[in-house]
């Protein structure tokens, strides 16, 4: 059975835009200040995601924010350890945190308090626990996917595993259109020359089992011109 985690892009999930003063004015859930249609989200909640072995665990990992008005909200993945929620949002929440091979687990009583026109973010630390059986690798994420802008551009696509420490994480690399990119042993993806531009998807399959696989989507720009 191929077990396989679907690359993603990590790091956008909230930007900070501006800090708010005083005279600033709450709209919307966040903060509209001098400069029209600027508006500022801040995670309630930052959840640190950890294995029993120390690596952060947040890619695959799904997290529910529960309000205390009974809404829940998913959170958001924002790199290989963290996960947010509760933006601009003040209160007591409880979160369901789910992944498979692992236990479910809840975390209550987390408090977000105001500051201002937004909230304190509270960091709340998280180990998952194995569940009975689990076998020893468990699943394969791409990090580092990025959308290559010219003939020649290049991502460096690193393998993020979740499995034992004694789990070799070599990894082999392909590619589904050798057209418009290709990529090497390292996981160096390099764009070629297009006319018709694209996207290519980029897979690694751990060595280990030969089925456990990420796979990672890289746009290609098109070119004017191509030899």
């Amino acid at each position: 059975m191929v077990r396989s985690i679907a690359g993603i892009v990590l790091g956008t999930a909230c930007v900070v835009v501006a800090a708010c003063s005083s005279d600033d004015a709450v709209v919307n859930g966040g903060c509209q200040g001098r400069l029209p249609g600027v508006l500022v989200q801040v995670a309630g909640i930052d959840l640190k995601v950890r294995d029993p072995f120390g690596r952060g665990q947040a890619v695959g990992t799904t997290a529910i924010v529960h309000g205390g008005n009974g809404t829940d909200q998913p959170a958001v993945v924002r790199d290989t350890l963290n996960i947010e929620g509760a933006f601009n949002e003040v209160g007591t929440f409880s979160v369901t945190v789910t992944r498979p091979f692992y236990l479910d687990a809840t975390i209550g009583n987390v408090r977000v308090t105001p500051n201002g026109c937004v909230v304190n973010t509270t960091t709340v630390p998280l180990t998952l626990q194995l569940a009975p059986g689990a076998p020893a690798l468990r699943a394969l994420a791409i990090v580092g996917a990025t959308f290559l802008d010219h003939v020649g551009a290049q991502a460096t696509l690193l393998p993020y595993f979740d499995a034992n420490p004694d789990v070799s994480t070599a990894v082999t690399w392909q590619v589904n259109d050798a057209t418009l990119a290709s990529v090497d042993a390292n996981g160096v993806v390099t764009a070629k020359c297009t006319k018709s531009g694209g996207t290519v998807k980029v897979t690694a399959t751990a060595a280990a089992d030969g089925t456990t696989s990420g796979t990672a989507s890289i746009g290609i720009s098109p070119s004017a011109s191509c030899p």
